[in-house]
């Protein structure tokens, strides 16, 4: 198995263009909402067959559950699009730091709950002008991603180091085997809102897909932010 940080490939696949990468964020969000939504009709379903003689719905407890974390579900997907909305029209302000790399990556991991579960730390003592907060829920994204088009197995490797200039942030699922694949609306829509606030911290996101593998390199400049650059992620 190769490790986080070992040579994968002799050259990262080459980064789609921004209008590729809107439409397949836009085929992601479409598939996902649905889920919510078949929840929420479902739920109304029911109460209609339990309905009193007078036509008034009730809804029990499990039935309420179901339908608060529906609701609950759509909001957090609306507010990701007019998140990304907010970013792509330079309208949201990000928190400039300073971000301890290994706190964020321990929030990143909170806010995954072990699904998929982070094996692995990151370089420590490295710090950026990066926004905690988003920072951490951008690893999250993208950990769900690499588990969700890679091995799938519940776990995500992680390794870090440091390049000049930047800190790189790997996450890895499954082995390196068969024809590299682009990654596609199938990694989920967390994938998509996840890049985009890297690059708003002037980093980059560098993927490799194959057959249930995934490896993505984060990169973080260590100095100011600029407009998406940020190192090498070799």
């Amino acid at each position: 198995m190769t490790a986080p940080g070992e040579p994968m490939s002799e050259t990262w696949p080459a980064e789609p263009d921004a209008e590729t990468l809107r439409r397949e964020a836009m085929g992601a969000f479409a598939h996902e909402i649905r889920t919510p939504l078949t929840s929420i009709r479902m739920v109304i379903e029911l109460a209609k067959r339990g309905a009193d003689d007078d036509g008034a719905l009730r809804l029990d407890r499990e039935l309420s559950e179901m339908l608060l974390a529906s609701v609950d579900d759509l909001q957090s997907l609306a507010d990701d699009l007019q998140e990304m909305s907010r970013l792509e029209r330079g309208k949201l302000t990000l928190a400039p730091g300073p971000c301890d790399l290994q706190s964020a990556v321990a929030a990143a991991a909170e806010l995954l709950g072990g699904s998929p579960l982070l094996e692995g730390e990151p370089v420590p003592g490295v710090a950026g002008p990066w926004d905690p907060a988003r920072l951490a829920g951008a690893i999250a994204g993208l950990a769900r991603a690499v588990n969700r088009v890679g091995e799938g197995s519940g776990a995500v490797r992680l390794a870090g180091r440091l390049e000049p200039g930047a800190a790189v942030l790997e996450l890895v699922s499954g082995r390196s085997r068969g024809a590299a694949l682009p990654m596609t609306a199938d990694a989920g829509f967390s994938y998509f809102r996840a890049r985009q606030l890297v690059v708003a911290m002037g980093g980059s996101v560098h993927c490799e897909r194959r057959e249930r593998f995934a490896r993505v390199a984060v990169v973080l400049p260590l100095g100011e932010t600029g407009g998406g650059g940020g190192g090498n992620p070799r």
